[in-house]
C-alpha cells in the first residue's frame, strides 16, 4: 500500500516489566511510538510526521537531570506553570535579551540581600506611581 492508501493501524505491543508495554500506531500522516502505562494510559509518545519527530511526556511529574551541561535550544520556547514557577541557581544569573524586556506581576519586589541594586540607562530614568517613597 502507499501512503496515501494506509489507514489508522496499530502494531502489536512488546510487553515490557513493571506492565508497561510499547505499541506503534500508524496513520496517514503521523506514525507514533507509545509507551504505555500498567494502567493503559500514554506515558511517553514519540510522533513522527512530516515536520519531523515531537516527544509528549504525560504523567504526575517530569525530572530531567544532567551530570553537566543542559542546553535547550528552539526558534522560540514557552515555559508555563499552573501554579508556581521558581528558578535558581547557586551561581549568578544572567538575564539578557536583544529585544526589549518586560516583567509584570501583581506585585514585584527587587531585594539585594548583600551589597547594591543599581539602575543604569542610556536615557531617561523614570519612576511612575501613585506615591514615590525614598528611604521610608
Amino acid at each position: 500500500m502507499s501512503g496515501d492508501e494506509r489507514g489508522p493501524e496499530v502494531r502489536p505491543g512488546l510487553e515490557l516489566a513493571g506492565q508497561h508495554r510499547i505499541a506503534l500506531r500508524r496513520d496517514d500522516a503521523l506514525d507514533t511510538l507509545e509507551l504505555i502505562g500498567r494502567d493503559g494510559r500514554v506515558v511517553l509518545a514519540i510522533e513522527v510526521s512530516e515536520r519531523g519527530p515531537v516527544l509528549r511526556f504525560e504523567g504526575a511529574g517530569l525530572a530531567i537531570k544532567a551530570a553537566g551541561e543542559l542546553s535547550l535550544e528552539a526558534k522560540r520556547l514557552t515555559i508555563r506553570a499552573e501554579v508556581a514557577l521558581a528558578l535558581s541557581t547557586g551561581g549568578d544569573l544572567l538575564l539578557a535579551a536583544a529585544g526589549d524586556l518586560h516583567s509584570t506581576a501583581r506585585v514585584q519586589t527587587i531585594t539585594a540581600e548583600l551589597g547594591d541594586v543599581r539602575v543604569e540607562a542610556n536615557d531617561d530614568v523614570r519612576i511612575d506611581g501613585e506615591r514615590v517613597l525614598v528611604n521610608c
